[in-house]
């Protein structure tokens, strides 16, 4: 009895697994504009579908805002050290805004973002992996707390060809973590292991965060949930359908009565003769324009804009919006920058967790915790934030934290400072050598 509980209890751990990786692809086929066609098209007939990708605009625009300007790290904010030469040392080897901005766009799409630390080299390798690759084993008490990540792909052999299934395990074991890579072969259904290491640190060599909260699940909120799909569905349908409608009916049919089509004479001049006088010749025309088709239409997009927090303003769309102030544009904005602030505590606990391990890896200690410093999210008056800064320096805002606010690296220019004025001091140190 036991066993057939067990067994029933993994086969609906199975296919809970199996509905995730299923929604995830369908994610990735919305955000690629590849979900089915709403209308049913015959074989060599012509295809009415369209595809309006809004999926892919409402992702780009959530990875643009929230990664679209760099992201600076701090860990002391009154000097540098070597920690921080050495942080930003690591992250300029691993390319640190495409990273990030894979990471985000892997997050809007699933839901969810993984990065793994590999070390070896110069520098430790920073991974975005698939969520779709990923299964994790949870305490049963805690969906936040991670007791195994199970990596999992098909891959080919490089001497055989064949597929092969790989498979990496990174399970706690007491207070470290044990990696076990494992190679499958997919006829005879075994797994064979290739390598066995204990991981030298009590964390594992994985972060993750959500990219939207869901709350009580350990998967996060994706930017395309089945509500934000099925109205594109919808968008996609309407435009379709009048597409169709317009192929069929755009272009006006002749029709006549009174007369056999042989009596039908139409001169050397293009002047059309009926036979009698009760031949009637007339136009058969469209009696609407679909205005409500399209009304219709208008307002599914307005509905999309607003439940995915994406305003149409951010599209670039300006037709309705006229002359904005600085107040304007935020209120305009504010969906957006919610969610983008929302996003910024998420990925920014995962970033601040990774730095850390990161500095741990490079021999500075498993304690240090870096500051992130955000840009401004919405266009600016270069003019206005330089008035204001300039305030906020006489009210006693330091250089640094202006600098960082106008998109600066204090640091670098403090560099560029020193490196100006030794060439300037020789510049007149050698003219006074001249004798000018």
């Amino acid at each position: 009895m036991l066993n057939a509980v067990y067994t029933s209890l993994l086969d609906v751990l199975g296919r809970d697994e199996q509905s995730r990786v299923e929604v995830m692809r369908r994610r990735w086929e919305a955000y690629y504009g590849k979900l089915s066609p709403t209308l049913k098209v015959r074989v060599g007939q012509i295809d009415d579908n369209v595809r309006i990708n809004y999926a892919r605009m409402i992702v780009d625009k959530g990875v643009s805002f929230l990664f679209g300007h760099d992201v600076s790290f701090e860990i002391d904010e009154v000097e540098e050290t070597d920690a921080e030469h050495w942080l930003d040392a690591v992250w300029a080897y691993n390319r640190k805004m495409s990273l990030l901005q894979n990471a985000a766009l892997v997050g809007g799409v699933t839901g969810h973002v993984f990065i793994k630390i590999v070390t070896g080299g110069e520098y430790p390798r920073l991974v975005t992996i698939d969520p779709e690759t990923v299964t994790v084993s949870l305490a049963p008490d805690d969906a936040q707390q991670v007791l195994s990540y199970q990596i999992s792909y098909v891959s080919r052999d490089p001497k055989t060809q064949k597929p092969v299934s790989i498979r990496q395990v990174i399970e706690r074991d007491g207070v470290r973590w044990r990696i076990v890579d494992q190679v499958g072969d997919v006829e005879r259904l075994t797994w064979t292991t290739v390598n066995e290491a204990v991981w030298p640190y009590e964390f594992s060599p994985i972060v993750d965060c959500q990219n939207l909260p869901a709350p009580g699940e350990f998967w996060g909120q994706s930017d395309l949930e089945d509500d934000v799909i099925e109205i594109i569905r919808s968008i996609n349908f309407i435009a379709s359908n009048t597409a169709r409608i317009i192929r069929f009916h755009a272009h006006p049919k002749t029709w006549g009565r009174g007369f056999a089509a042989r009596d039908l004479r139409i001169g050397v001049d293009e002047t059309i003769i009926l036979p009698g006088e009760n031949a009637e010749l007339r136009n058969l025309e469209m009696q609407s324009d679909l205005a409500s088709s399209l009304r219709y239409l208008e307002m599914l997009r307005q509905s999309l804009h607003e439940i995915s927090r994406v305003p149409e303003v951010a599209t670039g769309n300006l037709d309705r919006a006229g002359s904005l102030s600085g107040v304007a544009l935020q209120i305009l904005y504010q969906p957006l920058l919610e969610k983008t602030n929302t996003k910024r505590l998420l990925y920014g606990d995962m970033l601040t967790e990774l730095n850390r391990r990161l500095l741990a890896i490079g021999g500075f200690g498993d304690d240090l915790r870096t500051a992130l410093h955000w840009q401004e999210m919405l266009p600016q008056d270069p003019m206005q934030e330089r008035q204001a800064a300039l305030i906020d320096m006489q009210l006693g805002v330091s250089q640094d934290t202006l600098l960082q606010r106008l998109g600066y690296d204090p640091d670098l220019e403090r560099k560029k400072r020193e490196a100006t004025g030794a060439d300037l001091g020789e510049q007149i140190l050698t003219a006074f050598d001249r004798g000018q």
